[in-house]
């Protein structure tokens, strides 16, 4: 389980409430659309630990290999209510507040208050998701595991939304408050959620469509090659921390090679993979009609 999301659910919920308050107080397009924000983050969380609870479910009859893959899907039921709610909302309500020019009131040492808590709040659960993902090289080198992704990226949107709500704070205290500033910010704030759920819409598709571990199937070539086997290899994700790998064995004439022990060769793939992060839940063969067994 991820600890990441287990953490982002309380302390966004605080945070929203957080800035509703201030949005209360304030009437602020920028605070509405950071209030909605951190709302819809505390929705994705709960849909992405769904989606951790149902796929530690074992294998039977129907999911052979379990269903590792509920956290894929759920990541793109999170991601897709990200884009409709998060970002249309948001855009929404900011056209809205530029066109009919809504009154602001002036930003208070309260609501500046909050919006500390709230930026120190998110800080600690970015750096739970980073530390939880490998850091920066972690997060760009594993996409797969599209649930701390989520939290990692959602919280760093959330980040810079807060960052774009003190700058329309400190506009409002310099010079009172402008209204017109303050919905173009809520734009903006509703277009980078709308980029973020599509980036994470289009990873979590891409890992539902039968993905290949591209480390794995160079693991795999390379340790066959290794023992003398031509064959060529092709893995299929199950969940963001297994695969199934399949060995089709090309024809050697020249070597005349009899695989006896292809269990042995399995397991000793296995252990290897496994040395380098990577577990193979199971590997198939296939041979040549010719190649003895």
């Amino acid at each position: 389980m991820s600890s990441s999301v287990s953490l982002s659910i309380g302390t966004n919920t605080a945070i929203a409430a957080a800035k509703a308050f201030g949005w209360f107080l304030t009437g602020s397009p920028t605070l509405f659309a950071e209030t909605i924000h951190s709302i819809a983050d505390v929705a994705n969380q709960v849909l992405l630990k769904i989606g951790e609870v149902r796929g530690r479910r074992g294998p039977d009859a129907l999911h052979p290999f379990g269903r590792g893959q509920e956290k894929f899907f759920w990541a793109l039921v999170s991601a897709v209510s990200v884009f409709f709610i998060g970002c249309g909302l948001n855009v929404y309500h900011g056209v809205h507040a530029l066109l009919e020019r809504t009154t602001v009131e002036p930003f208070t040492p309260l609501v500046l208050g909050l919006l500390l808590f709230s930026l120190a709040l998110e800080s600690a659960t970015f750096a739970v998701a980073l530390r939880e993902i490998g850091g920066w090289k972690g997060a760009l080198r594993d996409r797969s595991n599209t649930t701390v992704l989520a939290v990692l990226l959602e919280d760093a949107v959330a980040l810079l939304g807060i960052l774009l709500t003190l700058l329309v704070a400190a506009v409002s205290f310099l010079w009172g408050p402008h209204a017109e500033f303050d919905a173009i910010v809520a734009i903006a704030i509703g277009v980078l959620l709308g980029g973020m759920a599509l980036f994470l819409a289009a990873i979590n598709r891409k890992l539902l469509i039968d993905t290949s571990d591209q480390d794995i199937d160079r693991i795999a070539t390379k340790f066959l090659a290794e023992v003398g086997i031509p064959a060529q290899i092709s893995s299929i994700m199950i969940d963001d921390k297994r695969s199934v790998v399949f060995v089709r064995v090309r024809q050697n004439d020249s070597h005349g090679r009899s695989l006896a022990d292809t269990y042995a060769l399995g397991e000793t793939l296995k252990a290897r993979a496994l040395a380098r992060g990577k577990k193979i839940e199971a590997v198939y063969w296939k041979f040549p009609a010719s190649v003895s067994m």
